[in-house]
C-alpha cells in the first residue's frame, strides 16, 4: 500500500526524529522496551534507522542525526 503521507521511509524517519515527541516518536520509530535492556537489538535499530537517512538530502537530516544520537545514547 502507498504511503499517502510521506514521500518515501527515510522522509518519514527523518519526521519522527525532528518534529515528534516522547512517547509518540518512539511508538512512530518502532523502539520498545526491549531497546533499552538489549544491546544487539538497539544496535542493530540504530544501524538500520542511520543507514536509511544518512545518504538523504533532507534538509533536516543533520538535526535528525542528532536525534537519533540522543536516542541511541539513552539506550545504552
Amino acid at each position: 500500500m502507498k504511503d499517502l503521507y510521506f514521500i518515501d521511509e527515510t522522509t518519514k524517519i527523518i519526521f519522527a526524529l525532528v518534529e515528534l515527541p516522547g512517547k509518540v516518536q518512539m511508538d512512530f520509530l518502532g523502539i520498545e522496551r526491549i531497546h533499552y535492556i538489549n544491546r544487539d537489538v538497539s544496535k542493530n535499530w540504530y544501524e538500520e534507522t542511520k543507514n536509511k537517512i544518512i545518504n538523504s538530502k533532507h534538509p533536516k537530516l543533520m538535526e535528525a542525526m542528532k536525534e537519533l544520537e540522543r536516542l541511541y545514547k539513552g539506550m545504552k
